[in-house]
């Protein structure tokens, strides 16, 4: 029988951490800056704890949604998210003046399709292997393969042609993750990165912003005031930082020496104020998260359940590693969102949700003994 009222309390702890450390990294990356510009200080700060509100709730609701509801939204949410990326290409919104297809604009705010498709790939995946279990022999044909692969291949498509590169590869590098912690040959698994390379490769080469990306991580120093200036300052607040950090508020890198450092550098701004026992805390706890995450979903009875929580979980420390990596300079930069703590309203949502969804999954009937011997 579940347990009417329990989670996994370290999990909680660690979503509970990131949205206190968004909230206070937020407000130092934003309060100065917006004085130096005669904004309000607090305006980043009051939009920032409305999204941690809505987050907190949306993850409890998350929480409350039984397995099955989400068995049963996994296909039509997919479908939902494919007309929403659909949607943005045809009527893009309007930002600063220019056309971006990124985003849908509803008003009070605006929201990021690409932030549901990440979610949707999940579920989609997770109810496919959920209903083929009982036919290995079609899971391990190339129908089977191809059957899975289909509806993820439209979506991360529509997104690299935004386009939005750096997210389009994230979603194919966890499906990759997925189909290779599942029932599928990894003979077929591996084909399929092997595909979406050149695909890849050919959109970059033809992209002179992808390409000056590149030249701009193979020599930060050498090109610092021109494309590699983003990088360089992220290595100089890690610099800056030391072992201890400058502290809270004590950054000097978010006065416009380093641009989007509330959203795609707050790790770079973490290892300035709080140095390298910060920066490593962080990542202490993505990685408690990981382990947690694997650990409770491979004890589950369900197979949606395993796979959806081994999928929620690669998501979100995925996300994580590859913001880091970023960072430090170990990627190019393509604008990942550190998961609960970056300021975005789109990534917080979704990611309050599937934190919701892995809380849920932590409360679910265990594989008994018995069951763990035939497997």
């Amino acid at each position: 029988m579940i347990k009417n009222i329990y989670f996994d309390k370290i999990l909680v702890l660690c979503f509970i951490l990131l949205y206190i450390l968004g909230i206070i990294f937020v407000f130092s990356a934003t309060s100065v800056p917006s004085l130096l510009t005669e904004k309000d200080p607090y305006m980043y700060l009051k939009k920032e704890v409305i999204w941690v509100v809505i987050g907190l709730t949306s993850m409890f609701v998350a929480y409350l949604i039984p397995v099955e509801l989400w068995k049963k939204l996994a296909y039509p949410l997919a479908g939902l998210t494919v007309a929403l990326l659909t949607l943005v290409l045809i009527f893009p919104a309007e930002i600063n003046g220019l056309s971006v297809r990124r985003w849908i604009d509803l008003g009070l705010f605006r929201f990021q399709p690409s932030e549901l498709a990440k979610l949707s790939i999940v579920l989609f995946t997770a109810f496919f292997i959920y209903r083929k279990e009982n036919n290995p022999e079609f899971l391990s044909s190339w129908t089977g393969f191809f059957a899975i692969v289909s509806v993820p291949a439209v979506i991360i498509f529509l997104v690299l042609v935004q386009p939005h590169k750096g997210a389009a590869v994230f979603m194919t590098v966890l499906l990759f993750l997925i189909l290779a912690s599942s029932k599928f040959p990894l003979k077929k698994v591996i084909l399929f990165p092997a595909a979406a390379v050149p695909l890849f490769a050919y959109f970059i080469m033809n992209s002179e912003y992808a390409l000056k990306r590149i030249e701009a991580l193979i020599d930060p120093i050498e090109n610092r005031s021109g494309v590699s200036y983003q990088v360089f300052q992220a290595i100089l607040s890690f610099v800056k930082g030391g072992f201890s950090g400058e502290g809270i508020g004590g950054g000097t890198q978010k006065l416009k020496y380093l641009p989007e450092i509330h959203t795609d550098y707050i790790y770079a701004l973490i290892g300035e104020e709080l140095g390298f026992l910060g920066a490593v805390f962080v990542v202490v706890i993505f990685l408690t998260i990981l382990y947690k995450g694997i650990k409770l979903s491979t004890e589950l009875d369900d197979t949606f359940s395993q796979v959806l929580g081994v999928g929620i979980t690669y998501m979100i420390v995925l996300q994580a590693l590859l913001h880091t990596a970023v960072n430090v300079s170990l990627l190019p930069p393509t604008g990942f969102t550190l998961p609960f703590i970056s300021y975005g309203g789109s990534s917080l949502f979704i990611f309050s949700v599937c934190a919701g969804i892995l809380l849920r999954l932590s409360k679910e009937p265990k594989m008994t003994v018995f069951k763990r011997s035939q497997m």
